[in-house]
């Protein structure tokens, strides 16, 4: 049996992560972003490849790389 991903859970729950508040994530999470291709990062990680693309995102914004 293969389970589903939730990639918007995981994604809301390292935005919190690397904003430190839900209220900072969520702004985040709903803004449109060039590195998304215009993008909300929500609506970018409804699948696998968006996914990474926005934890790549986060993973800079944790490392001090963008914001």
């Amino acid at each position: 049996m293969k389970m589903e991903t939730n990639f918007e859970e995981l994604i809301r729950r390292q935005a919190e992560q690397v904003f430190g508040s839900k209220a900072k994530a969520d702004a985040w999470l709903a803004r449109p972003h060039i590195a998304l291709g215009g993008l909300a990062a929500l609506e970018c990680a409804c699948n696998e490849a968006g996914y990474r693309r926005v934890k790549a995102s986060l993973d800079r914004i944790d490392q001090g790389y963008a914001c």
